[in-house]
Formats: C-alpha cells, sequence, structure tokens
C-alpha cells in the first residue's frame, strides 16, 4: 500500500501497515472488531481471500468502512484532480498525496514528508494518495474506503489512467 501517513506520531512508524492483530496481521488474524469500523462480521484472511492454502506469513490491511472525520472531506475543485501534480512545498513528483480537506498536494513519508507536516499543522484528517489511490486518516490512523470518498478516488483515477475505474 501507499505510504500511511498518521499525524504527531513523531517516531517514523507512521508509514508502516498496523501490526495489532485486528487489523493487520498473519492469515489467523481476524480482520474486524467493533468500534470506528461499525462493528462488521468478523472473519478471518484465509475467509477474505480463498481458503486454506494462504501462506501464514501473510498479512492485508483493510480499511475503515466509516470514521468520524468523513464529514469533513470538501468538494472537489471545479478542475478536478491532478495526479501528477507536485508537492507545493518542495516540488518534488514522487508519492504525493492530496489533502481531502483543501486540495492541497504535498509528498510523502518516504520524500521529505511534507503531507504529514500539513496534517499536525492544519488538523486535516484525510489525505489521499495519488501512487495507489488509497485514502489515510491522521486521528483514526488508518486507511478508510467509503463512498464519501468515491468522487475524490474517481477523479485521482480519471487523471492517473485518462477514465474512470472499470475502463
Amino acid at each position: 500500500m501507499a505510504d500511511q501517513q498518521p499525524s504527531g506520531s513523531g517516531d517514523g512508524s507512521h508509514d508502516r501497515p498496523p501490526t495489532n492483530g485486528s487489523r493487520s496481521s498473519d492469515a489467523m488474524a481476524t480482520t474486524s472488531e467493533e468500534g470506528a469500523a461499525g462493528g462488521v462480521e468478523s472473519s478471518t484472511i484465509r475467509d477474505l481471500i480463498g481458503g486454506e492454502n494462504v501462506p501464514d506469513n501473510m498479512f492485508a490491511v483493510v480499511p475503515l468502512t466509516w470514521c468520524p472525520h468523513l464529514e469533513a472531506v470538501a468538494t472537489l475543485p471545479g478542475d478536478g484532480l491532478d495526479a501528477s501534480a507536485l508537492c507545493v512545498t518542495c516540488g518534488d513528483a514522487s508519492e504525493n498525496w492530496v489533502c481531502l480537506h483543501c486540495y492541497q498536494v504535498h509528498c510523502g513519508r518516504f520524500v521529505k514528508e511534507h503531507m504529514v507536516h500539513h496534517g499536525e499543522t492544519t488538523g486535516h484528517s484525510l489525505v489521499l494518495s495519488y501512487a495507489d489511490l488509497s485514502v489515510w486518516c491522521y486521528p483514526c490512523d488508518f486507511y478508510v474506503h467509503n463512498e464519501v470518498l468515491l468522487p475524490a478516488k474517481r477523479a485521482a483515477h480519471l487523471s492517473k489512467f485518462g477514465c474512470l475505474p472499470g475502463c
């Protein structure tokens, strides 16, 4: 997955997949729990990807289907998104993220961490990766996928690939 970008950790661990047992773990871990995800039905990674032939060293990151910060997602700019946009701080073109509150583009943790700093200084919670079109929520410290995010994901897909998803 793309680099994760939670704010406030300061320890450099914010780009690694979560390692607590209910969110991302080995093939036998459960993938849901009560809480921010809304209490979805519990299943194992083996159940999700099909069968007993799943190696024990596999893991999966299952995004939250809801988080309390979704209400802050702003309406898309009239001219859409530009997946090739440079970081507004340093001009880097690699591993950029777009803020879903103000639509500024900043580089990720593996470049110069400008999106991490943006989230810390503005309190903006949700960012979309132009690398893999995933959405990260800083306060929830997790990936999120919800229909509220689909317009931004579609606009990023259109900009990146020249067509809407499924083309």
